[in-house]
């Protein structure tokens, strides 16, 4: 199967993008798309069986700061890409997020709100909850947590559905294995269903942090993914974060 994907370039280096490339290059025939993403009005699909549509900008908070851009990545760019996978009768499965449910909040979360509102038919939308690793984006929690980062000023009394990167790239594989049967529930969580609080997991990656606690407004307080439908084809995480070494 010839993929093109998306998502392993540009702002942080494509995080899940870049982990699938790399674990699942011998598996499928795996193009990465190299251009700007907002240029995706040029995109030509011809020879490719499906699109593995990863590039976003993300960040809640930063949406806050930046909306526009957002709105321009997220949206107006993935439509191009929509369009032509509708046109040219691409499967696509793309990035969606947990911020889906909160779709009120915050721009990011209002993007992912459109770009399913905006998906064609033969796509599936995957709700990552969460996503972590090792190699994750520089801005993020628990990467920054791992080098304890000084920046860090405090934690958050949120829960969240931490999901770690390997398990996130196993549920896409299996998306795309068994597309033409899930597609028709255009879009499904990612997860592990088991959410842990962000001071519990902090405690676990950074032992006497002694960060203090603040309380955040513009996000919900407590995620958690069904993943039903991803074990009835499956799919069984290995990892979760309390457990990780």
């Amino acid at each position: 199967m010839r993929i093109l994907l998306t998502g392993t370039r540009g702002y942080r280096k494509g995080f899940i993008g870049n982990y699938f490339l790399n674990n699942y290059q011998d598996k499928y025939d795996i193009v990465e798309y190299k251009g700007d993403i907002k240029d995706s009005k040029f995109i030509k699909l011809d020879g490719f069986d499906m699109v593995l549509h990863l590039a976003a900008l993300a960040g809640v908070r930063r949406s806050h700061e930046i909306p526009e851009e957002f709105w321009e990545t997220n949206v107006i760019a993935s439509k191009y890409i929509f369009d032509e996978c509708e046109k040219q009768s691409v499967p696509i499965v793309y990035a969606s997020s947990s911020s889906i449910y909160e779709w009120w909040l915050s721009p990011y979360a209002t993007t992912k709100m459109a770009m399913e509102a905006c998906a064609p038919i033969n796509s599936l939308g995957l709700r990552f909850h969460t996503v972590y690793g090792s190699e994750s984006r520089s801005d993020m929690l628990y990467r920054n947590l791992q080098e304890r980062n000084p920046s860090i000023t405090y934690l958050t009394n949120h829960t969240r559905d931490f999901t770690h990167v390997e398990d996130i790239c196993s549920a896409i594989d299996i998306c795309i294995q068994n597309f033409n049967q899930m597609n028709h529930y255009r879009a499904i969580d990612v997860g592990n269903g088991k959410p842990v609080s962000v001071v519990d997991m902090a405690n676990k990656v950074w032992p006497d942090n002694n960060l203090p606690i603040k309380e955040v407004t513009g996000e919900r307080e407590h995620t958690c993914a069904d993943p039903t439908i991803l074990e009835s084809f499956g799919w069984e995480p290995k990892h979760h974060i309390l457990e990780e070494e």
